[in-house]
């Protein structure tokens, strides 16, 4: 079972918020213990709000007593087989539980929890007393699914040993690499220790964790059950959320989400300095933070929060984050904080002149669907990228390339806006409520800003309002849709303050959080759903993203693929703007492209590495398999994508800048920019198939 919790989501997915209470009533907080009034708040405004209308019942309570124990002891390494057996009681009991805000379960699971550590950390320091034999033909299972509880305190133990041995050689072959010259055997000893005193910080912080998050942590295992993208947040971590969507983006400019007891990389901020540095990349895994020289801190088993203060930092100086990437390559990764420049996170225009054609074409980069509607004039995508077509069209060019790729999404508004920039009219979504009333949402401005050629570049990161944008010109014939199959996400969430429903609250101290919820699915305007199958590209492109289990239907509890009826409206030609002919070409291309080749190559090799999930505790069996990832990861990088055959410029004049400092900053940004643009194989192929479009078109 995958599990995904969701602890930092974007404003992307935020499209409504609910501002009163009369929908669900008012509850008194006096005299009445604060988790039970909150379990009952959220127990009543699940069903009341939710689109699937689930029951909480037996089933329900089932699917959440699995949840609660991956929470507890995702790895299966403290809880026995015998400590399952015995909560099994409470197995069809949480449900009833729930609603009478009792934390029965929730305390008997973490008493028996907290014994199992306080048992493990009376043994390990012992284990890591004496040094590993490396050279032992040993193994360890990874995958949690593929192993069961243990089932004695013995078996623990070994778990335990080959988990130390583990730790310790990851840690013994990185200080090998970077201190070829001192001797292996100080240098095991100092793996060690380092894992003994990162471990004996895991312990004390899993143990302060069940006193002050498990609560949340227990409410999330029962709201999940609903769908993955409903969650509960804390009062601090509400704060925290309310941060980011607002965008204070201060620090290394990621958005970082909680999973299986790591700290994962959930989004990258478009201009901050992860973005520019290049090489954290969304899906991976913070093992460890180091702040400049210092030595790194084990962040395994922290909360998203606490791991979030090690990393955030003032501007200018570094931190090192040691991350595990999804093809299972381990990397330390130095990021010197920064302010994220907020000019990168809208639209941005440039002009590719390609030369062997003697052809301009167009292209605009969204990074996400933004909206400012804190001040009157605030920037907005629509608006941005209506100017940008402006600027185009004014250097005569003959088709634009809009990129969509890695946009997660953002204002349901911009993405029906910007659809009907390029129709003249019609519907643009279909969006449904849980009494399965249906809204169509109409291009609210007649006529277009660009009537030409048009390509729209997706990958498995286009998510939400990317995926409207891209279904609704797909089903007009107004844009051939390129890349790969979008992630999937066809719901619709809103943000609950639940302070809003309480009288009587005597301190700000009691505050009860906030609570995402689903409340509507989005539909295309054929009648089909974007939930779990995505926006599927006219033109398919390898993705190296398709060696690794993300989108939509890899989330636990997703809601189903379903459909209403179709709506009328007009499309753009009665035919789509590519032929067989024009797919044909395109796939012969990427079959003679080295570059395509190599990600074709790597997607194989990658799956092949993942299947493999028992780690191997020989250390030269250990160097052999993270020297062939990393080589995999070189030969994409290194490899020669360069389109020698474009030129660029901008897609207009300069704006006047405040300084002639700013003014130089940048013209280097966009440098810098172009010089991305020139390596791109993906844009490359998706200007040939434009140009085809074009000479196809002239043909008829």
């Amino acid at each position: 079972m995958k599990r995904k919790n969701i602890i930092l989501v974007s404003l992307l997915t935020i499209v409504f918020l609910l501002s009163g209470a009369a929908s669900l009533g008012m509850f008194r907080e006096d005299g009445i213990k604060r988790e039970k009034l909150l379990a009952q708040l959220i127990h009543t405004g699940l069903q009341r709000w939710h689109y699937s209308g689930k029951k909480i019942d037996d089933n329900f309570s089932r699917k959440a007593f699995t949840e609660f124990l991956e929470y507890l002891d995702y790895r299966k390494g403290f809880l026995l087989q015998g400590d399952i057996e015995e909560l099994r009681k409470y197995r069809d009991e949480i449900d009833d539980q729930f609603a009478a805000g009792s934390t029965e379960m929730m305390e008997a699971a973490l008493r028996r929890l907290k014994q199992r550590i306080h048992q493990v950390m009376d043994f390990y320091p012992a284990l890591l007393a004496k040094p590993f034999d490396f050279t032992q033909k040993e193994s360890l299972e990874s995958d949690s699914d593929k192993r069961t509880y243990c089932s004695s305190l013995e078996e623990l133990k070994e778990y335990w040993r080959k988990t130390l041995k583990y730790r310790t050689l990851l840690h013994y072959i990185a200080q090998l690499k970077a201190n070829k010259k001192n001797n292996k055997k100080e240098l095991e000893e100092k793996s060690r220790q380092a894992v003994l005193k990162n471990l004996k910080t895991l312990f004390n912080r899993m143990l302060q964790g069940i006193e002050n998050d498990s609560f949340s942590r227990y409410l999330n295992s029962l709201v999940q059950v609903y769908d993955p993208h409903t969650y509960y947040f804390a009062p601090v971590d509400r704060e925290t959320f309310e941060m980011q969507v607002l965008g204070s983006f201060e620090g290394i400019g990621a958005l970082l989400r909680e999973e299986d007891n790591y700290v994962k990389v959930a989004s990258i901020v478009p201009g901050g300095p992860s973005w520019r540095q290049k090489q954290l990349q969304p899906e991976d895994l913070i093992l460890k933070v180091a702040q400049g020289d210092e030595y790194p801190v084990d962040i395994i088993g922290m909360r998203v929060q606490d791991a979030v203060k090690l990393i955030r930092g003032k501007k200018g100086t570094l931190v090192r984050l040691t991350v595990k990437k999804p093809d299972g390559e381990i990397m330390e990764i130095p990021i010197v904080r920064d302010v994220v420049i907020i000019e990168e996170t809208f639209a941005r225009g440039a002009v590719l002149v390609h030369k062997k054609l003697g052809k301009r074409f167009g292209y605009i980069h969204l990074p996400v669907f933004y909206n400012d509607f804190t001040r009157a004039n605030g920037r907005n995508s629509t608006d941005d990228v209506r100017k940008e077509l402006e600027k185009l069209k004014l250097k005569k060019v003959e088709g634009i390339i809009l990129d969509l790729r890695n946009n997660s999404g953002g204002i349901l508004l911009d993405a029906v806006r910007m659809s009907g920039l390029f129709i003249s009219q019609g519907p643009i979504v279909q969006v449904k409520n849980k009494r399965s009333r249906v809204e169509v949402l109409r291009d609210p401005d007649p006529g277009t800003s660009y009537s030409g050629p048009l390509v729209i570049l997706v990958n498995t990161l286009s998510a939400s309002a990317s995926e409207i944008l891209a279904a609704a010109l797909q089903d007009f014939n107004r844009a051939a849709i390129v890349g790969a199959r979008s992630y999937g996400k066809g719901t619709v969430q809103t943000l609950v303050n639940l302070d809003k429903f309480i009288h009587g609250k005597s301190e700000e101290s009691l505050s009860l959080g906030a609570l995402t919820i689903t409340i509507q699915k989005f539909y295309r305007v054929d009648g089909t759903s974007i939930q779990l199958k995505g926006v599927i590209p006219d033109i398919l492109l390898p993705d190296r993203f398709a060696a690794f289990e993300i989108g939509e239907k890899h989330l636990d509890h997703t809601l189903e693929w379903d459909s209403v009826p179709p709506v009328d409206y007009e499309k753009w030609e009665p035919r789509s703007p590519v032929s067989e002919e024009i797919a044909a070409k395109s796939r012969a291309r990427v079959r003679e492209n080295n570059g395509f080749k190599e990600i074709t190559e790597y997607i194989k090799n990658v799956k092949r590495l993942q299947e493999t999930t028992r780690q191997n505790l020989q250390i030269t069996e250990m160097i052999k398999r993270q020297e062939k990832l990393k080589k995999e990861r070189e030969k994409l990088k290194k490899s020669p994508f360069k389109l020698a055959h474009i030129d660029l410029l901008p897609s207009g004049e300069p704006g006047k800048r405040a300084s002639a400092s700013l003014d130089k900053i940048a013209k280097e940004r966009q440098e810098e920019w172009f010089k991305t643009i020139k390596k791109d194989l993906f844009l490359g192929e998706a200007l040939e198939i434009l140009n085809d479009m074009i000479t196809h078109e002239m043909q008829q």
